[in-house]
C-alpha cells in the first residue's frame, strides 16, 4: 500500500543551498514532515503533555541530538539510525499505535540515506502574525506588476528579426557577445513544427511538398494547418494534463476512494477546448466553476475534473477523527497546491503551518483558499438535465451507498451488543438510497458546493459529515495540526493581490469568486505563467526556469521584457493560445538551426540566451505515437474511455492510455511520465539502460519492426527497401554514407544466417537517435 499524504507545508530551506522547488525540500515536506506531525509529535514535541524518552522530533536539532537512547538518526547511514530501527519495529516499536506502511518506512530510509535534509531551522511562533509581512514592499515584486508592452527597435532595423520577440532576443544576444544561428532547413522545420504542435511526425510526402514549395508563405501555411488539426488538441491537451495532475484513480484504492471511471471525460474536454481555442481565461473559469457560469451547459461539467479528479486519500472510518481530518486537510492542501502553483506560479502550500518564509503569503491566506476546497465536494455529477433537489439526492446516494455498505460490513466484525441496532438503521437508509432514480445516469467527475466536516461522535465510526448547500470557513490549524485549531478565516483571495480589499467569498463554496479573483486581481501573473509554460514547451526551457515558482525562491526571467511584452499581447489577443503559438513559431528564434558552435557553447552552454534551437528528445507520448505512425498502426480515433497501455491491440494515441496513481504503468515510469499525485511543473528527461533494453528486447518494439519489415519483404533489391524504410521512418532519403552503412549491415545479417534480416534492420532503424530526437 502506498501512503502519500501530500502535504506541502513549511518551506524554510537554506536559501543558498536549496531552491524552494528543490527535490530535497519537496521530499521532506511531502513524505517526512506529515508522518512526524501525525504519528510522533503527540509524544515527542515541545507541546507534548509528557515528553517520552527525552526525544524531540519537532525540530532538526532535536532529531539529531536524540533522546535517552542516543542520536535518533545518522545522516547518510539509514540502517545505523535508531529512528529507522524503531519504525521497522526492530528495537523500539514506533509509533506504538501500529507499524507504519512499508512504503512510508522506505521513504524514511531514502530520506536518511540522502542526508536527512531538514528545513526546520527557524523557531516559529505558535500563532503566526501576518503583520510581519511587509505588504507594500511585497507588492513591488516583479511577478506582481501589471504586464506591459515595450517599445523596441523596428524589425526592419534588425534584418534577422521576423517577429517582435526576435528584437528582444537579438538585443540580449548582442549584450552577451553572441549571435543567432543560421536558419534551420525546411526539412528540419516541418519535423520540428509537426512534433511541437501535433506530437506526430510528418510523412515523407508532406515533407517533400513543403521543401519544394515555391510559396513564400509556405511555413506560415504549415503552422496554420497544424493548428487546425484535431491532433493539436491531443498534443497540447497532454501538456495541460501534466499541470492538472490528471489521473483516473487515487494513490491507494479502497472502498472510501474508488477509481474515477468517468475521469476520461475531463481529458477529452481539455483536448476539445484546446482545439476550439477557448480563451485561456475562460479555460480557467470553466475548470473552477463551469457550473456557476451564466451560459452553463451540462456538456461542460467535465471541465470541473480539474478539481474533481484530484487525488483523495483513504479515510478508513475506524480511524480517529484526528486522523481522518488530517487526511481531509491533506486533500484540501493538494487542491491549494495544484491551483496556486499551476495557475499562479506561487507555492501557497508553504503557508500551511506559518507565514510563507519568502513570499507575501500569510497563513491566513492559505486557510482562506483551503476553505474553498473544504466547501467543494468531489463527486460524480449527471450529464443529463435534472432538478436541483434530484441531482443532490443522486450525488448524495452515489457517495453514501458505498460508505453505508462498508459500515455494515465492518460493524459486524466482531459484533457488539450495540451493533445490531446500528446495522439495522444503516440497512434501512441503504435500502432507501438504492431506490434513488437515475443511478445509472451518465456521469462526469466534478465538484458540488458542500461543506465537509468530520463527525467523531460515534465511538465505532468516524463519519464524513457532508452538508450540501453549506460552506465551511476553516480555522488556522496551528503548526498544521488539526487538533489545535486557531482563529477561523473567511474564504477570500490572496492578500497581496487584494489592494486592501479583503472581500469575503459568500457565493456557495466561492469557486467562481476564486476564478474571477485569479483572473481579475492576478491576471498579469496568470498570463506570465502560461506564456512561460508555452514558451518552455516549444523551446525546451522556459524563460523562467522554475515555471511553477515565480516567487522569491524561483528564478527570475532570462528575458524579462520579452516575457512581459508577450504576455501583454497575449491578453490583448483575447488569451488565444493559437495566437501565442503563431507568435512564437513564426519567429526567427524558433526557426534557428540547432547547429553546435564551440564559441557560443563556451559563453552559454545551457543556451539560456537562445543562440540556437536546443535539440530535444521526444517525450514518451510522441515517441510511442511516432512508432505507431511509421508502422501504419496508429488508430486516430478521437476521445473515449481510456485503454490500458499494455493491451496488445491498443494502437490509440498515448494520450488515451489509462493514467493510474496507484499502479503507474512501468513503461510510463521508465520514460519519465510525471507523478500524477501532484502538480508537475515540467518533465524530467532521463536516459537509462532500461530504456535501451526496451528498444532492443521488448515485444512492442519487435512487433513494430515486424510490421515495418512486412512492407519491404516483396521488394526486389535491398537498395530499394532501404530507400523506402528511410523515407518511412525518418522522413528522408538516405545519403550515400547511410546507404553504404545500411547495405553493409544487411549483408552482414544475411551472412550470419539471421532468420529475419529486415525485422532486425527495421528495429535498429527505429532505435536510432535520428528517430527519437528533434533538431
Amino acid at each position: 500500500m502506498r501512503w502519500v499524504l501530500g502535504v506541502a507545508v513549511v518551506c524554510m530551506g537554506n536559501a543558498v543551498l536549496f531552491a524552494q522547488d528543490s527535490e530535497e525540500e519537496i521530499f521532506f515536506e511531502k513524505k517526512i514532515r506529515p508522518i512526524l506531525v501525525d504519528h510522533c509529535y503527540k509524544c515527542h514535541s515541545k507541546d507534548s503533555k509528557s515528553l517520552k524518552g527525552g526525544l524531540l522530533l519537532d525540530s532538526r536539532q532535536g532529531l539529531r541530538k536524540g533522546g535517552d537512547s542516543g542520536p535518533a538518526l545518522l545522516p547518510g547511514n539509514a540502517d545505523g539510525s535508531l529512528l529507522l530501527e524503531a519504525l521497522r519495529y526492530q528495537s523500539l516499536e514506533m509509533p506504538p499505535s501500529g507499524k507504519l506502511p512499508e512504503s512510508v518506512i522506505g521513504d524514511f530510509k531514502v530520506w536518511i540515506t540522502r542526508g536527512a535534509y531538514d528545513p526546520r531551522d527557524v523557531k516559529l511562533d505558535k500563532n503566526s502574525d501576518a503583520k510581519t509581512i511587509n505588504w507594500s514592499e511585497s507588492k513591488k515584486w516583479w511577478a506582481f506588476q501589471p504586464v506591459q508592452r515595450y517599445s523596441v527597435a523596428k524589425k526592419s532595423d534588425i534584418p534577422w528579426a521576423k517577429k517582435k520577440t526576435d528584437v528582444f532576443i537579438f538585443r540580449k544576444l548582442q549584450s552577451k557577445g553572441l549571435r543567432p544561428s543560421i536558419p534551420a532547413t525546411r526539412r528540419t522545420l516541418i519535423r520540428r513544427a509537426s512534433f511541437d504542435l501535433t506530437g506526430l511526425p510528418p510523412s515523407f510526402q508532406q515533407t517533400e511538398s513543403f521543401v519544394n514549395s515555391k510559396d513564400p508563405d509556405a511555413y506560415e501555411i504549415l503552422i496554420d494547418r497544424l493548428l487546425a488539426s484535431s491532433h493539436y488538441g491531443e498534443r497540447w491537451g497532454r501538456h495541460w494534463l501534466d499541470v492538472a495532475r490528471w489521473a483516473e484513480d487515487n494513490p491507494t484504492v479502497e472502498a472510501t476512494n474508488p477509481p474515477y471511471p468517468d475521469s476520461w471525460k475531463y481529458r477529452d474536454w481539455v483536448i476539445q477546448a484546446i482545439n476550439d481555442d477557448v480563451p485561456y481565461d475562460q479555460f480557467i473559469r470553466m475548470q473552477l466553476a463551469a457550473d456557476l457560469l451564466p451560459d452553463f451547459d451540462r456538456k461542460d461539467l467535465p471541465a470541473l475534473g480539474y478539481i474533481g479528479t484530484g487525488p483523495v486519500y483513504h479515510k478508513d472510518p475506524r480511524l480517529s477523527r484526528h486522523v481522518i481530518e488530517t487526511f481531509a486537510s491533506d486533500d484540501w492542501d493538494e487542491r491549494v497546491d495544484a491551483v496556486s502553483r499551476g495557475l499562479l506560479g506561487l507555492t501557497v502550500g508553504c503557508a500551511r503551518c506559518h507565514d510563507h518564509k519568502f513570499d507575501p503569503i500569510s497563513v491566513q491566506d492559505y486557510y482562506a483558499l483551503a476553505g474553498v476546497f473544504s466547501s467543494s465536494w468531489e463527486v460524480n455529477r449527471p450529464l443529463v438535465d435534472m432538478a436541483q433537489d434530484e441531482e443532490e439526492r443522486l450525488i448524495w446516494a452515489q457517495d453514501r451507498i458505498p460508505r453505508l455498505k462498508l459500515a455494515i460490513d465492518l460493524l459486524g466484525l466482531p459484533a457488539t451488543p450495540s451493533t445490531p441496532e446500528q446495522i439495522d438503521a444503516l440497512k434501512r437508509e441503504l435500502e432507501s438510497l438504492e431506490k434513488t432514480p437515475h443511478l445509472d445516469a451518465p456521469m462526469a467527475r466534478a465538484v458540488y458546493d458542500a461543506g465537509i466536516w468530520i463527525d467523531g461522535s460515534d465511538p465505532d465510526f468516524t463519519w464524513m459529515d457532508i452538508r450540501i448547500g453549506e460552506a465551511r470557513d476553516l480555522p488556522i490549524f496551528i503548526r498544521g495540526n488539526v487538533s489545535n485549531p486557531g482563529e477561523i478565516v473567511p474564504r477570500r483571495f490572496l492578500s497581496v493581490f487584494s489592494e486592501g480589499d479583503d472581500q469575503k467569498f459568500d457565493r456557495g463554496a466561492g469557486r467562481l469568486e476564486l476564478a474571477n479573483s485569479i483572473l481579475e486581481k492576478a491576471g498579469a501573473l496568470v498570463a506570465r505563467v502560461i506564456v512561460n509554460r508555452v514558451w518552455g514547451w516549444h523551446f525546451g526551457n522556459p524563460l523562467v526556469r522554475t515555471p511553477s515558482n515565480f516567487g522569491v525562491q524561483g528564478e527570475k526571467p532570462t528575458h524579462p521584457e520579452l516575457l512581459d511584452d508577450l504576455s501583454a499581447r497575449f491578453v490583448e489577443n483575447r488569451w488565444s493560445l493559437k495566437w501565442l503559438h503563431r507568435e512564437i513559431m513564426l519567429s526567427s528564434a524558433y526557426q534557428q538551426s540547432s547547429s553546435y558552435h564551440e564559441t557560443a557553447v563556451a559563453i552559454d552552454p545551457d543556451n539560456k540566451w537562445l543562440w540556437r534551437m536546443t535539440p530535444r528528445r521526444l517525450d514518451f507520448e510522441s515517441w510511442r505515437d511516432a512508432l505507431l505512425v511509421v508502422t501504419d498502426s496508429l488508430d486516430t480515433t478521437l476521445g473515449g474511455p481510456s485503454l490500458e497501455l499494455d493491451m496488445e491491440d491498443n494502437f490509440r494515441r498515448t494520450v488515451y492510455a489509462k493514467v493510474s496513481r496507484s499502479q503507474v504503468n512501468p513503461l510510463m515510469r521508465m520514460y519519465d511520465f510525471p507523478d500524477a499525485t501532484e502538480h508537475s511543473p515540467s518533465r524530467e528527461i532521463t536516459t537509462t539502460p532500461l530504456q535501451q533494453l526496451f528498444v532492443l528486447n521488448s515485444q512492442f518494439m519487435v512487433d513494430r519492426a515486424e510490421e515495418l519489415a512486412e512492407s519491404v519483404r516483396s521488394m526486389k533489391d535491398s537498395q530499394t527497401a532501404i530507400e523506402f524504410l528511410f523515407r518511412k521512418v525518418l522522413g528522408i532519403s538516405p545519403d550515400e554514407n547511410q546507404r553504404e552503412l545500411s547495405q553493409s549491415f544487411v549483408q552482414e545479417l544475411n551472412q550470419s544466417g539471421t532468420e529475419d534480416v529486415w525485422s532486425v534492420y527495421c528495429q535498429a532503424l527505429l532505435g536510432t537517435n535520428a528517430f527519437i530526437f528533434v533538431e
